[in-house]
Protein backbone atom coordinates (compact mmCIF):
# COMPACT_ATOMS: atom_id res chain seq x y z
CA UNK A 1 0.00 0.00 0.00
CA UNK A 2 1.62 3.60 -0.96
CA UNK A 3 0.18 6.56 0.15
CA UNK A 4 0.42 10.00 -1.25
CA UNK A 5 2.52 12.98 0.85
CA UNK A 6 2.73 16.86 -0.01
CA UNK A 7 6.15 18.20 1.28
CA UNK A 8 5.77 21.50 3.21
CA UNK A 9 8.31 22.96 2.01
CA UNK A 10 8.17 22.47 -1.86
CA UNK A 11 5.00 21.39 -1.95
CA UNK A 12 5.38 18.33 -4.50
CA UNK A 13 3.79 15.10 -3.97
CA UNK A 14 5.11 11.89 -4.17
CA UNK A 15 4.18 8.52 -2.88
CA UNK A 16 5.72 6.36 -0.28
CA UNK A 17 5.01 2.68 1.17
CA UNK A 18 2.94 3.36 4.21
CA UNK A 19 2.75 0.47 7.34
CA UNK A 20 0.14 -2.00 7.54
CA UNK A 21 -3.22 -1.05 9.28
CA UNK A 22 -2.09 -2.79 12.34
CA UNK A 23 1.13 -0.12 13.13
CA UNK A 24 -1.52 3.07 12.57
CA UNK A 25 -1.37 5.79 13.75
CA UNK A 26 2.59 5.96 14.03
CA UNK A 27 4.87 8.90 12.36
CA UNK A 28 7.86 8.30 10.51
CA UNK A 29 10.50 10.80 9.89
CA UNK A 30 11.30 11.05 6.27
CA UNK A 31 13.47 13.32 3.82
CA UNK A 32 11.59 14.47 0.98
CA UNK A 33 12.06 12.52 -2.50
CA UNK A 34 12.04 15.93 -4.52
CA UNK A 35 14.00 18.30 -2.72
CA UNK A 36 15.61 16.54 0.57
CA UNK A 37 14.28 18.57 3.36
CA UNK A 38 13.14 16.59 6.71
CA UNK A 39 9.98 16.30 7.09
CA UNK A 40 7.55 13.67 9.84
CA UNK A 41 4.65 11.80 8.42
CA UNK A 42 1.82 11.24 10.38
CA UNK A 43 0.24 8.29 9.43
CA UNK A 44 -3.80 7.68 10.02
CA UNK A 45 -7.01 5.43 9.59
CA UNK A 46 -9.39 6.28 8.29
CA UNK A 47 -11.78 3.25 7.98
CA UNK A 48 -10.02 0.74 6.34
CA UNK A 49 -7.42 3.19 4.30
CA UNK A 50 -4.13 4.53 5.91
CA UNK A 51 -3.30 7.99 4.81
CA UNK A 52 -0.56 10.32 5.15
CA UNK A 53 0.05 13.57 6.21
CA UNK A 54 3.86 15.98 6.05
CA UNK A 55 4.55 18.51 8.67
CA UNK A 56 8.05 20.07 8.58
CA UNK A 57 10.40 18.61 10.83
CA UNK A 58 11.97 21.37 12.99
Amino acid sequence: MHCDVTCPTCFETFSVPGPAENEVPTQWDYDCEICCRPMVIYFYLDGEEVYAEAAADQ
